[in-house]
């Protein structure tokens, strides 16, 4: 993995996959690009050299280290581009930018696009919307003067945050997925991160495909070409937790599938997966070229 600085306001990485990127369509999963966007800078902080030529980046990484503030994802978004799915991703090496859009009261917006590193071809772009939270009494904080100061205006584009996605009603015949909370499942805010957020409700999706709950999708989540995901955190979860992921089918869009995360009675999270309306040609087109 390696690290540059194109400017004082925009951070890139190069990273080339790993073996536990790819899922058994030997694609590069969703969960694991949010890892790359959630935690590949966060390894930026040992290189102090790196550190104090950009200091407005790595505040959220720095305060994390320290343990005294940290940064919780509100809300993940990522489309994903054609593009993405016309390779190998065996070979492929991730180019990511990822900078500052918005800084609020108490939180702040980060943009993020996916390139080839050796074509430049776009793959997925998405935003972050993010709220700096004291780590022990885990409330909203304010944002330092300080980060007004050295963060460029100009790429500060916009004027509030993304307010999410309109989740359709849950119907009572969705399909209901279990799972709980690993030691493997969190990070070092000690809670369960995005990315993981995103894989249980992969799973949860590729469970009612394969039980013949649904009616766009027959297989495995993996065999098709999703478009977009969008995930709302409304609550934490740690390390003992029993989550249930119901799952079912957006009414007007039968390709996108609808996802809520509940603890108990109280809910964790909403999230959407739309795929690509030409997907299983996609698929069939994907199986054909390797034969």
């Amino acid at each position: 993995m390696k690290y540059f600085l194109p400017s004082r306001y925009y951070l890139c990485y190069v990273s080339g996959p790993h073996y536990d990127d790819l899922d058994k369509n030997y694609r590069i999963s969703p969960w694991n690009l949010c890892y790359h966007v959630q935690c590949g800078p966060v390894g930026v902080h040992l290189d102090t050299e790196t550190l104090a030529m950009f200091p407005a980046f790595y505040y959220p990484i720095s305060e994390t280290k320290n343990q005294d503030v940290t940064g919780f994802t509100r809300l993940y978004q990522m489309e994903i581009l054609p593009a993405y799915y016309q390779h190998s991703h065996f070979n492929l090496t991730l180019h990511m930018k990822k900078w500052f859009s918005y800084l609020g009261n108490t939180s702040y917006c980060q943009e993020i696009v996916f390139k080839n590193a050796l074509t430049g071809v776009p793959l997925a772009r998405g935003v972050t919307h993010n709220v700096r939270v004291d780590f022990k009494l885990r409330r909203p904080v304010k944002i330092p003067e300080k980060w007004f100061r050295d963060i460029s205006k100009d790429q500060l584009t916009r004027s509030k945050p993304p307010q999410g996605f309109k989740q359709p009603p849950r119907p009572t015949k969705s399909y209901l997925f279990t799972t709980e909370v690993t030691s493997s499942c969190v990070d070092s805010n000690q809670h369960q991160n995005m990315a993981i957020h995103v894989k249980n409700c992969w799973d949860a999706g590729s469970a009612a495909a394969c039980s013949n709950q649904l009616s766009q999708f027959n297989t495995d989540l993996a065999y098709y070409n999703l478009k977009q995901v969008s995930f709302l955190y409304q609550g934490e979860v740690v390390i003992g937790d029993a989550l249930q992921v119901a799952c079912w089918e957006h009414p007007t869009n039968s390709k996108t599938l609808c996802f809520t995360m509940t603890k108990g009675s109280e809910v964790i999270g909403q999230c959407q997966m739309e795929f690509y309306p030409d997907s299983q040609s996609m698929l069939k087109n994907q199986v054909k070229a390797k034969l």
